[in-house]
């Protein structure tokens, strides 16, 4: 048996985010990923949390999912995948069709809190 984490798909994976995002009404997804590659720290990690600032539905944030960096290498390659075609075709938003979501395709913002830093961590938005 392997030792090594199974990757997460990252077309499954963030279609239901987006999916539970939406039926809940938040509108901020929050990717906090530690990518540290000094040996005394060794812990890599993402972070995924959900943010709701709403007059009708309230305020909330929890944590949706947290999850090894190596099982979420196809998540970050897949939001990378689509950020650099907004960024090719010059739009505001991200448009992403899929049949994996009920109502085949999906449009959100994309906003960089963090570039990496010298401990190559970084943090990015999405825009609901």
């Amino acid at each position: 048996m392997s030792s090594k984490p199974e990757k997460v798909a990252g077309e499954t994976f963030l279609a239901m985010l987006l999916q539970y995002s939406r039926d809940f009404h938040y509108n901020h997804i929050n990717f906090s990923v530690r990518l540290n590659r000094n040996p005394a720290y060794t812990r890599q990690v993402m972070n995924v949390t959900l943010k709701r600032i709403s007059k009708k539905y309230g305020n909330d944030e929890r944590l949706y999912a947290s999850m090894n960096a190596d099982q979420a290498t196809a998540i970050l390659a897949l939001v990378n995948q689509l950020k650099e075609a907004m960024f090719a075709d010059s739009a505001k938003k991200i448009s992403w069709s899929t049949d994996l979501l009920a109502r085949k395709t999906q449009e959100f913002g994309y906003h960089q809190i963090r570039e990496r830093d010298q401990y190559n961590n970084l943090e990015f938005e999405l825009l609901l």
